[in-house]
């Protein structure tokens, strides 16, 4: 008897302290005041416009066309070579159309007096619209012949 006692009073107070819902709609929600219906609090749908966004255009000159670059490790690389200066235009377009648009109308980018061709030792190729720098030790002597030819005829 002594032995049931004590389980019971040991087994009450645990089963009594799991508490699960029979459904998902057992327990209501309430506002913080008590009532059930809308205290005051409104929300604004107005849409406000979309402040313009900055839209940069970058041209790259290119100076001769896409060529198969290799390296002296025998691996290759199709791209233009470009020079170092980029012409970039900035400006306000409200969406992607009018950002099209507005490059579309903008003035042709003109090529410096002097542009630099090699920089630090390095050349810049654009590959899939995206320069890229090599380094002219890593590639092959037929092609920094091309470079050092190329370099000789522009204008200092």
């Amino acid at each position: 008897m002594k032995a049931w006692l004590i389980l019971l009073a040991v087994a009450l107070p645990l089963s009594a302290q799991v508490v699960l819902p029979a459904t998902g709609k057992k327990f209501d929600t309430r506002t913080i005041n008590g009532s059930g219906g809308n205290t005051g609090v409104s929300v604004n749908n107005t849409a406000q416009p979309a402040p313009p966004t900055k839209t940069k255009l970058t041209s790259y000159f290119l100076l001769g066309d896409p060529r198969q670059w290799k390296s002296t490790d025998g691996k290759s690389l199709l791209g233009a070579i470009i020079i170092f200066e980029d012409a970039v235009i900035e400006f306000d377009a409200a969406n992607p159309a009018a950002a099209r648009e507005a490059a579309q109308k903008a003035p042709p980018p003109k090529m410096p007096d002097k542009p630099t061709l090699i920089r630090e030792g390095k050349i810049r190729v654009l590959v899939n619209q995206k320069p890229v720098e090599v380094p002219l030790e890593r590639l092959s002597e037929a092609d920094r012949k091309y470079v050092e030819d190329l370099n000789a005829r522009l204008p200092k």
